[in-house]
């Protein structure tokens, strides 16, 4: 049986450590970088938006106690929708009504 030393272990640790944190500093890369990505995709979703008759009609779905979010969409509710309300609220209504921009 061949016989490593202590220092040749840690020698070998070493090297699989400098790799994984090679690894990690290209995934942080990568993450930043679709981070980004992801950031001016909601900047430009945000910016396009329809608003107006096709959101007032979303907004008096939801009033009338039906879902508008996307796993449940035009399914009846039984109490409030946290995914309805949080596009009735991105969008700046809230429940139907619009909120007073300044």
């Amino acid at each position: 049986m061949i016989q490593v030393s202590l220092t040749e272990e840690l020698l070998a640790l070493e090297e699989t450590l400098k790799d994984a944190l090679a690894q990690i500093e290209k995934m942080k890369l990568a993450a930043e970088s679709v981070e980004e990505q992801n950031k001016i995709l909601r900047e430009k979703l945000s910016t396009e938006r329809i608003r107006g008759e096709g959101f007032e009609s979303l907004s008096q779905l939801y009033n009338e106690g039906y879902h508008i979010c996307h796993d449940y969409f035009a399914q009846r509710r039984e109490e409030a929708c946290l995914f309805c309300l949080s596009f009735l609220y991105e969008e700046g209504y809230n429940a139907g009504e619009k909120k007073n921009n300044p």
